[in-house]
């Protein structure tokens, strides 16, 4: 019979397409364990092909060889890939991690500054309604607590933690730790707002602080008829009432 009347054997069209696909599957890295299924069912389908044009030659035209290279080759390419695999993944994993640790930074940084400026707002709301008057730390404390933009931030490093708390120790990472705080320096006292939060890169532990100056006071100095030296406490501020 004529091989213009020869059908191809089934399985060839298979083998050659399976085996171009591995090539292709095996050049993109990623795709190294499909490059080695689809060379074995090229090989497969390949020599199935072969059996079928052997038992009947007068039907099947004879089976090219392009099943078995391409099959060879994508079984082949994933062997010589794995080394190069290595080398990216050595480079790649850390600067990916790294960058993700950067990005978990970035946002917690964004909370503490957001955390801060509405203290500042809320200071400022404090002071209108009572000029002159000494504000008190836990009225701005609990005004943030209740601030709907503080409440809807997230925890970008601990997403099952708060990303806001009160509390003086450390939290959770990620969390913004604000607390009411005290200093006295060359005669000047500070009360403040303290935001503090912990996060982590590069296997260290990074802290991210601001603060919030409620009022400042300078201690008054005298001397007494006697000669005495006395300086006069500063006023704390009285606190607020509780909720």
């Amino acid at each position: 019979m004529s091989d213009a009347f020869l059908t191809p054997a089934p399985g060839a069209k298979a083998a050659k397409v399976c085996g171009i696909l591995a090539i292709v599957f095996a050049l993109t890295c990623a795709g190294i364990p499909v490059a080695i299924v689809l060379g074995i069912v090229a090989l497969v389908q390949q020599g199935k092909a072969k059996r079928l044009a052997k038992a009947e030659p007068g039907v099947y035209e004879p089976v090219p060889a392009t099943g078995l290279v391409t099959g060879i080759i994508g079984l082949v390419l994933p062997v010589l890939m794995l080394p190069f695999v290595g080398i990216v993944s050595a480079i790649a994993i850390p600067a990916l991690l790294s960058q993700r640790e950067r990005a978990r930074e970035v946002a917690v940084k964004s909370n503490v500054e957001t955390a801060r400026m509405q203290a500042e707002a809320a200071l400022q709301a404090i002071q209108t309604k009572a000029p002159g008057q000494v504000p008190s730390q836990d009225a701005v404390i609990q005004a943030l607590a209740v601030d709907p933009l503080v409440q809807s931030l997230k925890n970008p490093v601990t997403p099952s933690a708060p990303a806001f708390q009160r509390g003086t120790s450390a939290g959770p990472l990620g969390t913004v730790m604000v607390y009411a705080d005290q200093e006295e320096e060359g005669g000047v006292t500070t009360w403040s707002i303290k935001f503090r939060a912990v996060v982590r890169r590069g296997g260290q532990d990074r802290v991210i602080q601001a603060e919030v100056i409620t009022h400042t006071q300078e201690q008054v100095q005298g001397r007494t008829e006697d000669g005495w030296d006395v300086v006069q406490p500063p006023v704390e501020p009285p606190p607020a009432p509780q909720l």
